[in-house]
């Protein structure tokens, strides 16, 4: 009997070393899916300025105004400078730049003059 008892754990140590490596011989497809480096990766300069044009684009009173977007994504900063033709849209301008990247700062620098 005394043999028996040290054998079990013997059999549960190599049971455990096969296991890991067979998780290393396997490929890659098989294996689990590790986190995606782009989760880690803060958004690009040109990924934040899409992001914002594309806002601003898509809002029936910004589609024509002369506004240009500079971002700095490791600042997390959005510059915004331009003409608008009301304060309303100058406003809207910030609004939709700051919701297209939470924490995200918009330095203001669009010009209103109304239309005349």
């Amino acid at each position: 009997m005394g043999k028996h008892n040290l054998l079990l754990p013997f059999l549960f140590g190599l049971t455990s070393v096969l296991m890991g490596c067979e998780e290393r011989g396997r490929p890659v497809a098989e294996r689990a899916p590790s986190p995606s480096p782009a989760l880690n990766k803060s958004m690009s300069d040109s990924d934040l300025e899409k992001a914002v044009r594309a806002k601003l684009e898509n809002d029936a009173q910004l589609k024509e105004a002369d506004v240009s977007v500079h971002a700095d994504a490791e600042r997390n900063e959005i510059t915004l400078s331009g003409t608008v033709r009301s304060r309303a849209a100058r406003e809207k301008a910030v609004e939709l730049a700051k919701s297209a990247k939470p924490g995200v700062s918009v330095n203001d620098k669009i010009d209103v003059k109304p239309a005349g």
